[in-house]
Parts: C-alpha cells; structure tokens; sequence
C-alpha cells in the first residue's frame, strides 16, 4: 500500500482557512505538505502558529524525509523534491520563482515521485492560477484533485483556474475539507 501524500496550495486568505483545517486533526496517518504563498520573514510566525495550535510537530522546509512517519511539512520558501535512495530531500529552489512559495514549482518536482505515493492535491483560496499546472502534471500521475468552492474561499481564483482546467476531481467547501483533513 502507497503511503498518502496530501499537497495542500493556498494564497490570498490562506493561512487562516490552513489554520482551520489543521484543527480539524487529532492524528494522522499520512504526510500533509503545505505551500502557502507568504513573504519568508512572515512563514516562521505562521508555521509557529500551526504548530502551537495542533501540538504536533510541524516540521518547516528545507529537510530531508523518508515518508515513514506522518508529519506536516510547511514550505517555508520556494522548494522542489528530490530523491536520493529512499530518502527524499525538499530543497530551496529559488531559480525562476514567479511566487514565494511558488506551488507550481513544488507540485512540478513532486510529480517526478508521485507514483510513490498515493496522492491527493488540495486547491485553496487565492488569487491567480498558482499550482494548476503542477496539479494537472500530478493528475496525469494519478493524483485526485480537490479545489475549495466559491462559497467559501475568500478569493476564488486558484481554486476557479483549477476548477476551469477540468483538473478537478471534487469540489469541496471549508465544512467538507474539514470532514476531509478529520479522516486523515
């Protein structure tokens, strides 16, 4: 059985809808990375927040993992994968950002690995179409792609870009992904 992989991409009123959705855990059986766009001097204080909040570990980017254990991983600047054995290494990869973090770029070198794992890839609030490239190089894989609705995503771009790309496995509102993040 693949161990599961959850890919979470969040802009424009992300932090506090992450926030949300990590409340939801009392545990979990899998690894849930996240990047959300934020200036890096920024990202400390909100990893720190997550960590505080769950009371479980919160580990931050660059490091090195082997996926055995269940963790939550932020992004705390623009990062890519790699692999080396059995060891995968998230690394700093600032060369041609367009975002910081940039979603794309991660979900693009995730998609080298993907068939590792048993991935899911969740499209949150914000504004442009940060990610939908990498999501859809992630589908082609066998990824299941979730995007937040229009309801309740404060700005409904990245998940509408996503939705419109024809990428979208299943639509969900902050309620359903908490349902989601809770069975985790």
């Amino acid at each position: 059985m693949k161990k599961k992989v959850v890919l979470v991409g969040a802009s424009t009123g992300g932090p506090s809808q992450i926030k949300e959705l990590m409340c939801c855990i009392n545990s979990i059986s899998c690894t849930i990375i996240i990047i959300q766009h934020m200036k890096e001097d920024v990202l400390p204080f909100f990893i720190k927040d997550i960590q505080d909040t769950l009371n479980i570990d919160v580990k931050a980017t660059p490091l090195e993992l082997d996926f055995t254990s269940s963790s939550i991983i932020i992004c705390s600047h623009t990062s890519k994968i790699e692999k080396n054995g059995f060891v995968y290494s998230i690394k700093t990869d600032r060369e041609n950002e367009y975002y910081t973090p940039d979603i794309n770029k991660f979900f693009t070198s995730f998609s080298n690995y993907s068939s590792d794992f048993d991935v899911d890839v969740v499209i949150l609030t914000g504004i442009g179409a940060d990610g939908v490239d990498g999501a859809k190089k992630l589908k082609l894989n066998g990824a299941t792609i979730y995007a937040q609705d229009e309801k309740t995503s404060p700005v409904y771009g990245m998940p509408k870009a996503a939705y419109e790309s024809g990428i979208v496995d299943k639509v969900m509102s902050i309620d359903e992904m908490k349902r989601y993040f809770k069975a985790l």
